[in-house]
């Protein structure tokens, strides 16, 4: 009995196995969809309306997207911030043109920007042209989007789906070309604005109204009360880089009859000689479940009879923002010049001001406004690197040129030189048969007060570098430069240069200062001393920034040939025969050059990590994917972004981490560490930053139960800031400065 209980069920398995076996072949024949692919904010997959071609030219795709709460991708126009979706179909196979149906957005506000996406779950659906309708279609499509909540992160998915053209059942029939995901496509293709003529709800009107500073559209849309709909937004798109506000009511007496409802919308950020006058925008209309897209012509007749208008709205959060960014660059460039990395650039300033004591007042000016333009030129150049290099694709940054091995080799031959300038080992001449004529030249002219091109290029050397070092309001600047557009980029760069180059312009005003300094006498070699000293203490240290480039060994190979030139140097200085003073040149050029190509010839070490351990704290290596997992578990974790070449991180090092009430309290068992070094290019450490709208360090955040968004620090750090950030992410677990210090 048993045995025949056993033979039976064992039969049953088989049997429903069989069944589910070709009820799943079944299913994935009809369900045409591509694997999730998964991050932390979202999951995102690739489905297809059709599961064959079946004689069509085009196939219907649906890119859908399982948002985690609060996170948020971006509509077509993304409004302030953020870009949309980009498909990328290279790979694909039998595929044309693809236009994706855009379902209409919601608007999100959030200091004083406006932006337009979806959140939660969202497809959005894909029109496909397929070349070849009695070809199978292979697609191979890559997803760029950018996914935002309170930080926002860049990411890609890939995907592959196969569409044979025809496909027939077991009788001979064709099978259904209906996939099980048709359905949801369509669901959001509803909720896709309607276009064309004879719309439910249509503009009627759009005036411009500049009277009152504010620029204010009156929109006119008839159909609201007959299709028995109220308006939940209204957004506007336009060529020139303008935002729109809210939908406000508007009012005109007289037109209940024809259904015409009437809205004023203000208009943000445009240019001073810009009008949207005549402009030609497309309106989206959103009214529940009903949305409709229309062309629009601004300067429609707007109706007189009875027409008011809403009062003037004050000043756009967006001009507030960028006079506000434009003082903060003013201020971050002036406070660059009593920032602990322009050492050697005071010490250049210095001598050029001892240099001008006993010249006329027209020379000091002169002078001190070539210094002053080479300073606003530098930060031109470094704008139009930065431009260049994102329009490439690359990572931009404050200071990123200080992880690039031939720049840090450059500047450290040159501090040589301006040493060995200062100590009087160095001159710019030559002998009589190839440079007299032109020594006198520059002699003439300098005697006349027009040689200016050593005091323009003195201010580029002390724009370069003051890059390292970060300060307050640079920080925030450099940030908003580098999310926008080439103009943004260029005005804050422009507006860092005039501030790092405030004090020159001071002096330029009343050159009589430079009068009030004491006499050229026996002290000034003395002086000069010291401030060669100091130039060769920063090439040094450029050298210990380059060995993290380039190891140890190309460092030292630098170093060397940076001797050798300085002692042939000083040997041609020493002698008066022409002949061994041409000797020593070419030698001393010899090291120079040695110097300057000996890191091509050299391995970078395998990593530019920060060793676990150093100094006095305990540092864990980078990995802010782990930082939620932490936070979750009851950690409170402070990250640090540093490199080498940054000054003012090694200044917050010394003065605040790794002093002794911060060190005992981030040696506490609730506290991770998690720092990152950006001394070398790193795009994960590039990434990281952008997402919080950083390009340059010092980079400090501390993360907690109570703040697992994160608590951003300045960019120069005080034990106070730290410990009461400290406390406030954990919850108060731990104590602050005042209750240790009572």
């Amino acid at each position: 009995m048993l045995r025949h209980l056993i033979i039976r069920f064992s039969l049953l398995i088989i049997f429903l196995a069989l069944s589910l076996g070709a009820t799943g072949v079944a299913n994935a024949a009809s369900d045409m969809v591509s694997k999730w692919v998964d991050e932390d904010f979202a999951s995102v997959r690739l489905i297809g309306a059709q599961t064959h071609i079946n004689g069509s030219d085009t196939l219907r795709l649906g890119l859908e997207f399982e948002l985690q709460p609060d996170w948020k991708i971006y509509w077509r126009s993304a409004g302030d911030a953020g870009f949309p979706p980009q498909l990328d179909w290279a790979g694909s196979q039998n595929v044309g043109d693809a236009e994706i149906l855009w379902p209409a957005p919601h608007r999100f506000s959030i200091f004083g920007l406006e932006t337009f996406g979806y959140k939660n779950h969202i497809i959005l659906p894909i029109d496909v042209a397929i070349p070849d309708p009695d070809k199978p279609v292979f697609v191979d499509l890559n997803v760029d989007y950018l996914v935002c909540s309170d930080i926002c992160i860049p990411s890609s998915a890939s995907f592959t789906l196969d569409i044979p053209t025809s496909a027939t059942g077991t009788d001979g029939a064709s099978t259904s070309i209906i996939s099980n995901q048709a359905h949801q496509i369509e669901k959001f293709v509803s909720r896709v604005p309607l276009t064309g003529d004879d719309l439910p709800v249509s503009m009627t009107s759009l005036v411009l109204d500049e009277s009152g500073g504010q620029p204010i559209l009156h929109l006119g849309i008839k159909g609201l009360a007959s299709a028995g709909v109220s308006i939940d937004d209204i957004l506007i798109e336009s060529t020139l880089r303008a935002g729109f506000g809210s939908p406000k009511p508007g009012t005109a007496a007289g037109n209940s009859a024809e259904d015409i409802q009437y809205f004023d919308l203000a208009v943000f950020g445009l240019a001073n000689d810009q009008t949207l006058d005549q402009q030609p925008l497309t309106i989206t209309v959103i009214a529940g479940a009903l949305s409709v897209e229309q062309p629009v012509v601004v300067g429609a007749t707007f109706p007189q009879s009875g027409t008011t208008t809403a009062p003037p709205a004050s000043p756009s959060q967006a001009s507030t923002s960028i006079w506000l960014i434009a003082v903060f660059a003013l201020l971050g460039g002036l406070i660059l010049n009593v920032m602990p990395c322009v050492l050697p650039v005071l010490s250049i300033k210095v001598m050029s001001v001892i240099n001008v004591r006993e010249q006329d007042i027209m020379q000091v000016r002169y002078g001190f406004l070539a210094s002053a333009a080479g300073i606003i030129t530098s930060f031109w150049l470094i704008a139009a690197v930065l431009v260049g290099i994102k329009l490439a694709g690359g990572s931009i940054g404050w200071g990123i040129q200080f992880q690039q091995p031939l720049f840090l080799t450059v500047m450290t031959i040159i501090l040589a030189l301006f040493a060995l300038n200062m100590w009087g080992l160095f001159e710019i001449t030559g002998p009589n048969e190839l440079g007299n004529a032109a020594n006198d030249a520059i002699t003439d002219q300098e005697n006349r007060g027009h040689h200016l091109s050593s005091h323009f290029l003195t201010g580029m050397f002390a724009t370069l570098l003051a890059t390292p070092c970060s300060a307050p309001f640079l920080g925030t600047a450099i940030g908003f430069a580098l999310a926008g557009s080439i103009a943004d980029i260029f005005l804050i760069f422009t507006l860092l240069g005039i501030g790092l180059a405030l004090p020159y312009l001071a002096i330029a005003i009343q050159p009589r200062v430079a009068h009030l300094l004491p006499k050229p006498g026996r002290w000034m070699n003395v002086v000069k001393v010291i401030l060669g000293l100091a130039l060769i203490a920063t090439a040094i240290w450029l050298l210990g920034i380059l060995s993290v480039q380039v190891g140890l060994n190309g460092a030292i190979a630098v170093g060397l040939g940076l001797v050798i030139g300085c002692i042939f140097v000083w040997a041609r200085s020493r002698s008066t025969n022409l002949r061994p003073r041409f000797t020593f040149t070419a030698l001393a050029l010899t090291g120079f050059m040695v110097a300057l190509f000996a890191p091509g010839f050299t391995k970078p070490p395998a990593s530019a990590g920060m060793a676990k351990g150093s100094g006095q704290l305990e540092w864990q290596a980078f990995a802010p994917e782990t930082i939620p997992a932490l936070v979750a578990s009851g950690k409170t974790v402070l990250v640090d972004v540093t490199a080498e070449w940054c000054v003012t991180c090694q200044v917050n090092k010394k003065l605040v981490l790794e002093t002794a009430d911060v060190i005992d309290v981030l040696g506490g068992d609730d506290i991770v560490l998690m720092q990152a070094d950006w001394t070398r290019p790193d795009q994960k450490i590039a990434d990281y930053l952008a997402s919080y709208g950083r390009f340059g360090i010092p980079f400090n955040a501390v993360f907690g139960p109570s703040a697992p968004e994160g608590i951003l620090l300045s960019e120069l750090l005080r034990k106070d800031m730290v410990l009461d950030a400290l406390q406030s992410a954990s919850g108060n677990k731990i104590r602050s400065l005042a209750d240790r210090n009572p």
